[in-house]
């Protein structure tokens, strides 16, 4: 099983954001045809944006494939992420990520280790989103583009792809995502690396409006643990 280092672990929270709140669609379009605002995409994504902005917190159970086959890597984990404004708690790989909004703790399992850091506030040298972004990412920062509708299982989804306007500042170059038309929700995501690798996510549950107290996402050392101050 691969183990995910910290570096590893902040895109992958990153990226479930994505999964949470934004949009993109597998197309093989050339980047010209593509504007910034796609009025029908734009339609789509601020319902999107309308109903999870609506939710108090959101909790999701999912699953995580990460394929590189010039690596040899082709590796699937489950998880689960709960957020409440800039709030998260992730779980995935035995690891767990933290933040309480103005520090972020990874806690190493396996190596007894947390790693200490300030929850970034914009998109900074790895591209990595801030949670409190995620409503309105696709407004300051991507193409975007509605593709052919499809259905996965018995699924009605739309398709919306991104390409970042920027794009020497991201690890990926494009976002597939795919949204459950009935429930205006996520339903499954692809994100392309530029390394090749390429991530999938399925949501397998999602509960909106969940009570979870502030303290749920304080962290206290545990005793054995060594504690490295990135800050």
């Amino acid at each position: 099983m691969m183990t995910f280092k910290y570096t590893t672990m902040k895109q992958i929270v990153a990226t479930l954001m994505l999964v949470l709140f934004v949009v993109a669609v597998q197309a093989q379009k050339d980047d010209k045809q593509l504007t910034p605002q796609d009025p029908e995409a734009k339609a789509i994504l601020d319902k999107l944006s309308t109903k999870t902005k609506g939710y108090s917190t959101i909790t999701v159970d999912f699953e995580m494939r990460m394929v590189n086959e010039a690596d040899g890597i082709d590796d699937s984990q489950k998880g689960t992420i709960a957020v409440k404004g800039d709030k998260y708690i992730l779980n995935l790989a035995g690891q767990d990520v933290i933040s309480n909004g103005t520090t972020v703790w990874a806690v190493l399992k396996e190596e007894k280790e947390v790693q200490i850091s300030e929850a970034e506030s914009d998109e900074e040298d790895e591209g990595i989103m801030n949670p409190k972004d995620i409503f309105t990412l696709y407004e300051k920062g991507f193409k975007y583009v509605k593709d052919d509708d499809q259905t996965h299982g018995d699924i009605a989804v739309h398709t919306i792809r991104l390409h970042p306007m920027k794009p020497g500042d991201k690890p990926y170059h494009t976002i597939l995502l795919y949204i459950d038309k009935a429930k205006m929700q996520i339903e499954s995501i692809e994100i392309k690396q530029k390394d090749g690798g390429v991530f999938y996510y399925k949501l397998t549950n999602f509960t909106p409006n969940k009570d979870i107290p502030d303290s749920e996402f304080e962290f206290l050392i545990p005793e054995g643990y060594e504690p490295i101050d990135l800050r």
